[in-house]
């Protein structure tokens, strides 16, 4: 029987009168498998000769799409031992929203600000539009970088809505949004967000740790309260290498 018989249905969907290249075809059959709990949960996958027996293709095919998992670092080798999902990769489902700190406590990881500035700012037209407020009214800025140990992984930059207060004696290791929660009485509820790709520049490589013109995955959420008013306008920047983002759309 085969050893990988949860997967048996997968390994149906490769075409071979496709036009679609073999190797494009086996990639995306090795992200779909990836994503299964069992091999998202550190299962070994299948090896490469075994896939590609039960494919019908090239070993060199197997290892093509795999090489591609492997440098967007999906998936880890080791020699001697096998293939497993990256449990450090960052995955974020766009069909629902957390924070930074709450993506990293559920997976185990101790969070390190290495830079923390808070302070009262007035807002320039761009945050007043995001906001809904006043330009020139007061805000509080918060800004972060953030990562476990010795590595920095994320940049943020947060801005307020007036109405909500913060104070330096909070303990912001504690995810952002649970001190909204209980400290300032707001609840939030709604996150919309922007996803792009930019090159780091000298403020970004500086922060981040990395060289200028390295892949950045900026993020920018609004986040609402209970009653669709704006809390926050957050600009997210994270190292690529660190950050995936999967999204699952439903007709």
């Amino acid at each position: 029987m085969y050893e990988h018989s949860d997967i048996g249905e997968l390994l149906k969907k490769v075409d071979h009168t496709s036009v679609v290249p073999l190797h494009i075809q086996v990639e995306e059959l090795l992200l779909n498998i990836i994503k299964l709990p069992d091999y998202a949960n550190g299962k070994l996958l299948p090896k490469e000769i075994e896939l590609a027996k039960n494919l019908g293709v090239s070993r060199s095919t197997v290892r093509q799409a795999s090489n591609r998992l492997s440098e967007k670092n999906l998936i880890i080798r080791k020699k001697g031992i096998g293939t497993r999902v990256n449990k450090d990769m960052i995955t974020t489902s766009l069909d629902s929203w957390s924070s930074f700190s709450k993506e990293m406590l559920e997976k185990g990881k101790t969070l390190v600000n290495f830079e923390f500035e808070l302070k009262s700012v007035k807002s320039d037209k761009l945050v007043s539009l995001k906001l809904g407020i006043d330009y020139d009214a007061k805000v509080y800025k918060l800004s972060r970088v953030r990562g476990i140990k010795d590595e920095a992984m994320v940049y943020f930059i947060s801005y307020f809505h007036p109405k909500v207060t913060l104070k330096d004696s909070y303990d912001y290791s504690r995810p952002l949004y649970n001190i909204i929660e209980m400290e300032c009485g707001y609840y939030a509820e709604v996150s919309k967000e922007e996803i792009s790709a930019i090159a780091a520049d000298e403020e970004l490589a500086e922060k981040l740790n990395i060289e200028i013109g390295e892949p950045i995955l900026k993020r920018e959420r609004i986040v609402f309260d209970r009653g669709q008013a704006a809390l926050e306008y957050n600009i997210g920047y994270y190292k690529a290498e660190n950050f995936k983002y999967s999204v699952e759309l439903r007709r």
